[in-house]
Formats: structure tokens, C-alpha cells, sequence
């Protein structure tokens, strides 16, 4: 029998950290089923939620907690409250400009489509002869509804601008 519980933490850590937890975790049998961790210098935000054998959970979890210079919280949690088939992760980039997540968000939102994370970066780009830039990128996880395709879904994200790209990652 597996359990699923979320293992949430913040405090000064490094990328070996993080390295070390999932491997104790996959040595007792489990997999982190959806891990969001961001680093800023030294320290760190994390929240991961694991699905593993109940009967190492509690080697696993004291592993989070041992965790020196690191404040963890270890909750409860579903097993699968999304059907992976309708459970989509995409790549939308563009040419930055005012608006553009809210533009992205009322278009999903006008579909019935579930934002289940949305991850946001701005890169400045440099261009010769004094023309530069910004790049916009958003990795999306997106849950559908049954009657949506996501190829019709990146269509008429991509219709947003000429310059908009949506790639649909497996």
C-alpha cells in the first residue's frame, strides 16, 4: 500500500540538498509526484509532494526533517486528485509585453481550464545597434476539460500574438 503526503520546507540549503532528499526518497521506494523548489542564493522554498510504500514513509519524512538549517513541514495528502490524462504541461514564449499573463490567464479561464501552476520568467535580450528586448516564458501545467483538446488549447494560445510559441511537453 503507498501513501502521498507533501513535504514543504524553506532555510538555507543547497542544490546537493535537494539531490540527497530525492535519492533517499527513490532508495525507499518512492517518487516525487510533483516538486516545485526555488532557490534564491542560498536559500531555498520548496514544496514536493511524494507518493511511496506506507511502510517507509516514516524513514523518508524523518530524512526531510533532518535536514540541518531547514524549517519542514510534512502534511497529508490525496494520492491522485488529478486524472494524469487531462493533466497537460506546456511551454508558451513570446515577446514580452503589458498584459500578457493576464491575457493567457482569461483565455484558459474563458475554457474552463485549470491553471495547476504557472511558473513566469522575463529575459532581457540585447540586440546590436541599441535595439533590445524582454522574452517572456512560462512553463504551465494545465488540467482540461474532457471536451478540450490540447492542440486546440496551444492553437488559440498561439493566435495571442505572431510571435507567441506553445510547446506541448510529454
Amino acid at each position: 500500500m503507498n501513501t502521498t503526503f507533501i513535504a514543504n520546507f524553506v532555510g538555507k540549503a543547497t542544490p546537493s540538498t535537494i539531490k540527497k532528499l530525492a535519492a533517499v526518497t527513490h532508495e525507499n521506494g518512492g517518487k516525487w509526484l510533483i516538486s516545485k523548489v526555488n532557490f534564491i542564493e542560498d536559500q531555498v522554498a520548496a514544496v514536493i509532494k511524494v507518493e511511496m510504500p506506507t511502510e517507509n514513509v516514516a524513514t523518508v519524512q524523518q530524512a526531510f526533517k533532518e535536514q540541518p538549517y531547514l524549517t519542514v513541514e510534512i502534511v497529508e495528502s490525496s494520492a491522485h486528485t488529478h486524472n494524469a490524462e487531462t493533466i497537460f504541461q506546456i511551454r508558451l514564449d513570446a515577446n514580452d509585453r503589458a498584459g500578457i499573463v493576464n491575457e493567457i490567464t482569461h483565455l484558459l479561464d474563458d475554457q474552463g481550464i485549470d491553471i495547476l501552476d504557472m511558473d513566469c520568467q522575463r529575459v532581457f535580450i540585447a540586440g546590436g545597434g541599441g535595439v533590445s528586448s524582454s522574452l517572456f516564458t512560462s512553463q504551465i501545467a494545465l488540467r482540461l476539460p474532457r471536451n478540450v483538446l490540447i492542440a486546440d488549447v496551444a492553437k488559440e494560445l498561439e493566435s495571442l500574438s505572431e510571435d507567441t510559441r506553445v510547446v506541448i511537453q510529454q
